[in-house]
C-alpha cells in the first residue's frame, strides 16, 4: 500500500459513511491495520486540510490518531 492508497482508502471510507470515517472502522479495516504509520500520516495530512475535521476523543481507539475524521466536501469517486 501506498501512501496515496491508503489517502483514497480513507475517503473512500468516508465516501460510504456519509462523511465521516471513524477511528473504529479504519482500526478493523485488516489492511488499513497492517499498514498503521502510513495510514496515520494519511489521516494526518487529510486533518490538516481545509475542507476537513478532526476529533480527538476519549474512545479507547488504539493506533489511529483521530475518532473522526469529518469531510465537509468530499472529492467525486474516481471511476
Amino acid at each position: 500500500m501506498t501512501f496515496d492508497e491508503a489517502t483514497r482508502r480513507l475517503v473512500a471510507l468516508a465516501q460510504a459513511n456519509g462523511g465521516t470515517v471513524t477511528a473504529a472502522q479504519v482500526e478493523a479495516d485488516e489492511e488499513l491495520a497492517t499498514q498503521r504509520d502510513l495510514v496515520s500520516a494519511a489521516a494526518r495530512a487529510l486533518g490538516g486540510g481545509t475542507n476537513v475535521f478532526s476529533a480527538v476523543d476519549e474512545d479507547g481507539r488504539e493506533w489511529f490518531p483521530y475518532s473522526t475524521l469529518t469531510f465537509a466536501e468530499l472529492p467525486h469517486a474516481r471511476r
